[in-house]
């Protein structure tokens, strides 16, 4: 049996496509939908699986389309990975008119299989909004967990020139609004004015450049320029983590974070937002600390309070690498390809 991976482009790294070949998967790029319902998608995917006489069709971002495709193709197993809560629940908004419909992913869902939730809530919610509560499944987001428990040193404090009493408190992601980066700014402006020896590093892409510019001004606004770190997207996040002294997710919505997973599998507090999946994996005032949404005070107050409190502190970095083996690459692999081989069987 062959085995292949259909990818809308080449992986920034690079070095992720030769095991992929090694393993004897051979790779095709197709070009990523335009639009949820995109018949030049539909057509092109149709094709290629005819052609493959594909048996198991998993799609995680791309999905309506594609399997569209897949169902007229009459593919044997059709899966999606929901990855994330819908752009609705990320805005706080209801869908109104047409909109419940939720079209796209109701589609989605009569077309497959099995959906693959990356965490309860973003699976309740498509019960919520689409029903076909017997397709779907919880399938927890996968981390290199031994890369991050394993790392014991790092120079990352040397190189930002960061000192003994500085206290960091770091937050990884990318420059859109989602990741509630403003929110993080708000909050470190009240958190500098008590504590002064704060300093806050900020690691990801920059994707949007308009947030970016948003960020930047914000910070120039409450002079926090010495205080605020940009550094850009790193390679070496399990020594960025252990340089740190918390760990926050100020996100607005997440379906299960793996950033947090990692935080928390170096062995840092957390303080991220109880939201989407977030609450899934961390239990408030045990394993960390959950704060409202958008509430950049609430953030500040839970910042202070593990700064201020080491004793506390200390209770929560005891219990916050509890129960993450979970999150592993190889349990996620084995729930998948039992799902996989569960439909297959069900199918014959």
């Amino acid at each position: 049996m062959n085995n292949w991976l259909i990818l809308s482009k080449q992986p920034d790294d690079q070095t992720l496509i030769a095991p992929i070949l090694k393993a004897g998967c051979k790779i095709i790029y197709q070009p990523r939908s335009k639009k949820n319902f995109d018949f030049a998608s539909i057509l092109r995917n149709y094709k290629l699986l005819r052609q493959i006489k594909c048996d198991i069709f998993h799609c995680y971002n791309d999905h309506t389309s594609p399997l569209i495709a897949a169902k007229l193709a009459r593919v044997p197993v059709t899966l999606w990975s929901k990855l994330s809560m819908s752009s609705y629940y990320e805005k706080g908004v209801n869908p109104k008119g047409l909109q419940r419909l939720m079209l796209s992913t109701r589609v989605t869902a009569y077309c497959v299989s099995r959906i693959l939730a990356i965490s309860k809530r973003a699976g309740d919610e498509v019960i919520e909004q689409v029903g076909f509560k017997n397709k779907v499944a919880t399938v927890t987001v996968p981390v290199s967990l031994e890369r991050f428990f394993s790392v014991k040193h790092s120079a990352v404090r040397n190189e930002f020139k960061f000192i003994n009493a500085d206290f960091v408190i770091t937050a990884i992601g990318h420059f859109v609004e989602i990741k509630g980066w403003d929110v993080a700014i708000d909050a470190f402006a009240i958190v500098n004015k008590r504590m002064p020896n704060t300093k806050l590093l900020l690691i990801g892409k920059k994707t949007s450049e308009s947030f970016y510019q948003k960020i930047s001004a914000q910070i120039a606004g409450y002079g926090l320029q010495e205080q605020v770190i940009i550094a850009g997207n790193r390679s070496d996040t399990p020594e960025v983590l252990k340089a740190s002294d918390i760990f926050i997710l100020p996100s607005r919505s997440e379906g299960t974070p793996a950033a947090l997973v990692e935080a928390m599998a170096v062995g840092l507090p957390c303080v991220a937002t109880a939201t989407g999946g977030i609450p899934e994996v961390i239990e408030d005032g045990v394993s960390g600390l959950l704060f409202e949404r958008e509430n950049a005070n609430e953030l500040a107050e839970k910042i202070l309070e593990l700064a201020s409190n080491p004793t506390f502190k200390a209770q929560i970095i005891d219990n916050v690498q509890k129960g993450l083996h979970k999150y592993s690459i190889s349990a996620y692999v084995d729930t998948v390809f039992g799902h996989y081989q569960h439909l297959l069987e069900n199918n014959k």
